[in-house]
């Protein structure tokens, strides 16, 4: 199952008005920001069982950020492209992307989070940019970009191990 050309426009769409977004809430109220979606293949981007796994993201990252300092801006969106949610703090943008790093390392479903984080100068953080090294492939240890670009796992593959990872940890 492939992306159709119309979903792949509402998703480039998506991409562009999230970018404007995220400069705006930078700006507004000149912190830190998390953006935050799912690592999600495929042309379904968003069902119950995502909207849950957004949820539970979302709160790992309050919990974390409220350990340390305060949040001064949250909120989520569901979109037909996935769920979305942006979280505004005064913490210092390295710690926060180390924070983020974190989570995504070590929660059980950490790796289908996508924590894009921007400093109160709109710069966005990486993972190479604080020490570690680019996110493996959900299912082996390659680089997850060449495993996507290289298409080695089916998309029901993919799938299926998001779905296991989900229903292993809610149950």
């Amino acid at each position: 199952m492939t992306i159709n050309n119309d979903m792949l426009l509402k998703i480039l769409e998506s991409r562009e008005q999230r970018a404007v977004y995220q400069n705006t809430l930078i700006q507004k109220h000149h912190s830190s920001l998390v953006s935050f979606t799912l690592n999600i293949p495929g042309p379904e981007k968003d069902s119950l069982l995502f909207r849950k796994i957004h949820h539970e993201g979302m709160s790992t990252l309050q919990r974390a950020i409220n350990d340390q300092t305060v949040i001064v801006f949250q909120e989520s969106k569901f979109l037909e492209t996935g769920p979305e949610g942006y979280i505004c703090t005064n913490m210092d943008g390295i710690r926060l992307k180390h924070l983020t790093t974190h989570i995504e390392s070590t929660h059980p479903l950490g790796r289908v989070f996508d924590f894009d984080v921007f400093d109160d100068q709109l710069v966005k953080i990486g993972r190479i940019d604080i020490g570690y090294s680019e996110r493996t492939c959900l299912l082996c240890s390659q680089n997850a970009y060449i495993c996507r670009r290289e298409q080695n796992h089916s998309l029901s593959e993919l799938l299926e191990k998001i779905n296991t990872m989900a229903m292993d940890y809610f149950e």
